[in-house]
């Protein structure tokens, strides 16, 4: 079961988190059940998987405003790296980047 000091303990910024949610905590689980389940992570992975950067860089940059919104850092931080690479269109192994941010969002989706 997905709680406040689950999150704290995968390094959420909960406080932040529970702040833009205004301090409702009901409001901010059930905006990051919508936020871990979004099918911008699918998309971001089949972009990553066809060399789509252009494609990708509109995922992640959608991603990273709800992430960054929620303050789920763990996964906002490496996928904020992301963006800002495909911003700049540099070559990179997305694929492997884009692995420890799906399993920390799986884990954290199972807890929901």
């Amino acid at each position: 079961m997905l709680t406040i000091e689950t999150l704290n303990e995968f390094g959420v910024n909960t406080k932040e988190g529970l702040t833009r949610c205004m301090n409702n905590e009901k409001f901010y689980f059930k905006m990051l059940k919508m936020g871990l389940a979004s099918d911008q992570f699918e998309k971001l992975g089949a972009a990553l998987e066809c060399n789509n950067l252009d494609e990708a860089f509109e995922a992640a940059h959608a991603l990273k405003g709800v992430l960054g919104n929620l303050a789920l850092t763990p996964i906002y931080n490496p996928l904020a790296e992301m963006t800002e690479l495909l911003r700049a269109g540099k070559s990179e192994d997305y694929v492997t980047m884009y692995q420890p941010i799906l399993e920390i969002r799986n884990k954290l989706l199972a807890l929901v």
